[in-house]
C-alpha cells in the first residue's frame, strides 16, 4: 500500500540565501486552480499576513517569487531552517518555521488562549513596546503587555501591581491594575476600562507605550488608529 500523502501540507528546507521558494509539483497538481487563480498568503505563526507573489517558469514550476526575499530576510531564514506550510483553502496557508534542531523558531506558548494572539513589537532592555488592539481585549477589557516589561518595570517579583497611564494629551488614569502571568502580563481593571472607552480604542489601533517614571510606574500612551 502507498504511503499516505495529504495534499494539504508540504515541507521545504532552506539550503542557501534564496530569493524564491520551489513549491512542490505534487502540492501544485492537487490544488492547482486554488493556488494559481488567487493571491498568495502566508500566515505565519507569530500571526502576521504576509503577501507573496507566485511566478511559473517555462519548465511549469511554480515558484513563490514577489516578496519571498523580504519575508525570508524579516524571519532569518538561513541554511537548514524548515517550514511546514499547511494549506487553508484558495491561496492561504499557515506557516510554522523551525530551525535545524526542529524546534520552533517563531510561536505563541501554547498557555496563551488563541484569541489572545497578538502582533507585538518590543525589544529587551527597552521601556517601549507597541501592540494592536484586538476584539478580545475590548470584549474582556485588557490590553496585554509583554511579560519580560511586566516583570522588570511594573510588578517585579510580584503578581500584581498599578501603574498610572499618561496621553499624548496629557491626560492621566491613575491605579490602572497590571497582572503578570507566566508568559504573558496584561493591563485591565476599571480604570483600564476607563481609559479605553475614553479613549475609544478600536481594532486595529495600535498602543505605543513608553516608561516615563520607572519610581511612579507611568506610562506614556500613544494612540495610532487604525
Amino acid at each position: 500500500m502507498p504511503p499516505h500523502r495529504n495534499p494539504r501540507h508540504f515541507v521545504r528546507f532552506i539550503t542557501s540565501d534564496q530569493t524564491s521558494l520551489k513549491i512542490p509539483k505534487q502540492f501544485i497538481k492537487d490544488n492547482r486552480n486554488q493556488i494559481l487563480l488567487n493571491p498568495v498568503l502566508l500566515i505565519v505563526s507569530d500571526d502576521k499576513v504576509w503577501p507573496v507573489g507566485w511566478t511559473v517558469t517555462g519548465d511549469g514550476k511554480v515558484w513563490l517569487q514577489k516578496g519571498w526575499l523580504e519575508f525570508s530576510e524579516y524571519y532569518y531564514l538561513k541554511f537548514g531552517h524548515m517550514l511546514r506550510f499547511k494549506h487553508l483553502g484558495k491561496s492561504i496557508s499557515h506557516v510554522k518555521i523551525f530551525n535545524p534542531r526542529y524546534e520552533e523558531v517563531c510561536k505563541f506558548r501554547p498557555d496563551i488562549p488563541e484569541s489572545s494572539k497578538q502582533i507585538v513589537e518590543y525589544q529587551p532592555d527597552s521601556r517601549c513596546f507597541s501592540v494592536t488592539v484586538r476584539d478580545s481585549y475590548l470584549q474582556s477589557s485588557w490590553l496585554y503587555v509583554p511579560v519580560k516589561f511586566c516583570r522588570r518595570y511594573l510588578t517585579g517579583y510580584n503578581k500584581r501591581a498599578k501603574c498610572v497611564l499618561e496621553t499624548s494629551h496629557g491626560g492621566r488614569w491613575g491605579e490602572v491594575d497590571c497582572m503578570v502571568f507566566e508568559s504573558f502580563g496584561k493591563l485591565c481593571g476599571q480604570n483600564w476600562k476607563k481609559f479605553s472607552d475614553e479613549n475609544r480604542l478600536g481594532v486595529g489601533d495600535v498602543c505605543e507605550c513608553e516608561l516615563i517614571s520607572a519610581v511612579e510606574k507611568v506610562m506614556k500612551v500613544t494612540i495610532s488608529k487604525a
